[in-house]
């Protein structure tokens, strides 16, 4: 990967905390706050007009502690405001990090000036770590769409697939698996990474899966692999190689329904947890979103969802104790289960069905 290298004296010339770059044309403002803009002045560009306002005008990247920064620019909005560029990012900067702010020269196609910032003091830093990789089962079905990683530090984005491999029984590498984004799938804190699968190697009769067939293939086992080379926005790199073994069982070709669940009442006049047995794993980071429970007067209930036994089984645990009624069970019909199918319909759409259901909400009643 390309990188660009500081010299410590250059840093020393630069304001680092916000504010307004000195003696600098055109103009460049830092933000004040975590949710702030950066703004630089385009009046003095006589090309400003003429030019597309992107990237290449002003782009914001993360130091890392080798005084270097990646060529991936962190994401955001450009907009125009009178004679200023604003970008704002996505997500908020983070405090202590030091960034770099990159802006085109007056009258160049290719030069650029560099200035570093920092907003707020460092954070102690923990070391970088993989905490959890779902689905945690060891049997995952043919037709797996996801996997999500965990890390205990915001990591650096734009890299991903080159530290991540799915290898066979046999040790035999496959470099097709996955799907490759312009914009990898993270969480607002850069800590947890979706991954997918290429619906093409999951879809039956489209030309990926027939000319490269599946990606998992039922009975066989596959390891899952992340690089300890891989570096955190703070530049350390993973404390170790991490490894996710797992099993092929069949594939989860039909419909998910609430009627397939099984649920456990609680009693009256106390704390017991509501149960639900799912008929298969589902999708754990929709779990805690799409599930609600209402009494009989719809009031939402006070109390919280637990995941438990490989996101097959969820609890309802209350706050208070429970009172004799009718309660029903809320559920988002995009619920998903780990290959993708949701309470309305397949993903695998070669197979049609009068099954689809395209309620946006399902219910389950129960009295006690």
């Amino acid at each position: 990967m390309l990188k660009f290298s500081f010299n410590l004296v250059f840093f020393l010339s630069i304001i680092i905390n916000s504010g307004v770059v000195a003696q600098s044309t055109p103009e460049l403002v830092f933000p004040s706050s975590l949710q702030g803009s950066i703004k630089f002045e385009l009046s003095a560009n006589p090309n400003s007009n003429k030019e597309k306002l992107d990237y290449d005008q002003l782009a914001v990247y993360v130091k890392n502690s080798a005084e270097e920064y990646g060529s991936n620019p962190i994401q955001g909005q450009h907009i125009r405001e009178g004679n200023y560029l604003i970008f704002k990012p996505y997500f908020p900067f983070e405090s202590g990090m030091i960034y770099v702010a990159r802006t085109k020269k007056n009258n160049s196609h290719s030069d650029y000036s560099f200035h570093s910032f920092q907003i707020g003091k460092k954070k102690k830093i923990e070391e970088s770590k993989i905490i959890s990789i779902y689905p945690t089962a060891s049997q995952l079905p043919e037709n797996l769409l996801r996997f999500y990683i965990y890390f205990n530090t915001p990591m650096k984005k734009g890299e991903a697939l080159k530290h991540i491999q799915l290898t066979d029984e046999a040790g035999n590498v496959d470099n097709h698996t996955f799907m490759e984004f312009k914009q990898e799938l993270w969480s607002s804190d850069d800590k947890r990474l979706t991954i997918l699968f290429d619906p093409g190697r999951i879809k039956r009769g489209v030309t990926t899966n027939i000319k490269e067939g599946p990606a998992l293939i039922e009975g066989k086992r596959y390891k899952l692999s992340i690089s300890g080379t891989w570096q955190d926005v703070y530049g350390q790199k993973l404390s170790t190689k991490t490894t996710k073994e797992f099993e092929v069982i069949n594939a989860y070709r039909h419909h998910m329904k609430v009627a397939d669940w099984v649920v456990n009442k609680p009693r009256t006049n106390n704390n017991d947890t509501l149960t639900i047995h799912f008929d298969r794993i589902l999708d754990h980071a929709l779990i805690q979103s799409m599930f609600k429970l209402e009494d009989e007067e719809n009031n939402l209930m006070d109390g919280y969802w637990e995941i438990l036994e490989k996101e097959q089984l969820v609890q309802f645990i209350p706050k208070y104790k429970w009172e004799k009624g009718n309660y029903r069970i809320v559920i988002d019909g995009r619920l998903e289960d780990i290959s993708g199918n949701n309470l309305q319909n397949l993903l695998d759409h070669t197979k049609t069905s009068k099954e689809n259901n395209k309620k946006p909400l399902q219910y389950i009643k129960f009295k006690i």
